[in-house]
């Protein structure tokens, strides 16, 4: 049920892909004891921001690339390089991305470094890249995610994408505890991003949709999923997770779907069932363009659907 749980969580995709976990050995009688018990449970890793979220297209406006002397022909180039690159996030071409950017990859220039990250991430989002591929490509965008921390961490989308890379590289490289010891750390780099940018409801929502799922867990999940991890839990609630939705809904109404949806879905968890249901409906009147839009459907539509109601 650890991987069931962690499917549905998802960073960031959705929602989470299930890969195997493997537990420390602890002693015969402790594990024996935990592996039936934890056939029963469910942890959900909070962003695995394998979630297909990021179709939400939030790219730094122009005016955010430094300005460099105009008459430096090789700058200016770079400059409108990176103009192009937003354009084509815009399109989900990330392949086109990165073979526009690559050539500058080894200059140290920190907007160059983290538009490959977010390229190459969203190509990792790919289902029919193989496993290998997948990896290589999350492992390449974390390096130079990382790179351009220790560059320049005073900026926003740097963060937030070292955030998601640090998550997404700790569960496919080293796996469920890893994933876990990271979620303080990734949570630091949202705040910091947030700090940087307070008018990107993105950043919000990932916040809270951390906060939702750690808050999830119940308390006899958290302290099973302790022993057999080795590691302390985060804990939240989802009164704060509901803050972060609620003001990323004020900076920009209905600009993602799945923000109304995990609305809906707070507001039930708190027994809020009139708000529940009135964000849920919108969910479902939201326009379709995108499979992540699709998918907030369907999922609003089966929770009003069920019998909770």
């Amino acid at each position: 049920m650890f991987r069931n749980r962690l499917r549905q969580v998802g960073w960031f995709a959705y929602e989470l892909l299930g890969r195997s976990v493997r537990h420390h050995r602890l002693t015969h009688l402790v594990s024996n004891r935990m592996q039936l018990v934890s056939s029963k449970i469910r942890i959900p890793v909070t962003l695995s921001f394998a979630i297909p979220f990021f179709g939400y297209n939030s790219t730094v406006s122009t005016t955010e690339v430094k300005q460099e002397p105009s008459d430096d022909d090789a700058k200016n180039e770079l400059k409108q390089k990176i103009i192009e690159a937003d354009q084509l996030f815009l399109l989900n071409k990330f392949d086109d991305v990165v073979s526009l950017l690559e050539e500058y990859e080894d200059k140290n220039d920190v907007q160059v470094l983290w538009r490959i990250s977010k390229a190459k991430y969203n190509m990792s989002l790919d289902e029919n890249i193989s496993k290998e591929k997948k990896k290589m490509l999350i492992s390449s965008a974390h390096e130079s995610i990382i790179k351009a921390l220790s560059i320049d961490s005073n900026i926003s989308e740097v963060h937030k994408w070292a955030a998601v890379l640090i998550d997404a590289h700790s569960k496919i490289n080293f796996g469920i505890k890893e994933q876990l010891e990271k979620l303080e750390t990734v949570k630091f780099h949202l705040q910091r991003a947030l700090e940087l940018n307070p008018k990107d409801p993105l950043i919000r929502y990932m916040i809270g949709f951390w906060c939702y799922n750690l808050a999830d867990i119940s308390w006899f999940q958290r302290n099973i999923g302790s022993i057999i991890f080795s590691t302390e839990i985060p804990s939240s609630t989802f009164e704060e997770a509901l803050k972060y939705f609620k003001e990323a809904e004020s900076l920009q109404p209905k600009f993602y779907c799945k923000n109304l949806l995990m609305l809906g879905k707070t507001f039930l968890k708190m027994d809020n069932k009139f708000s529940a249901e009135y964000y849920l409906k919108l969910v479902t009147q939201y326009p379709v363009k995108t499979v992540e839009d699709h998918e907030a459907k369907t999922e609003a539509e089966k929770i009003l659907k069920s019998s909770i109601w």
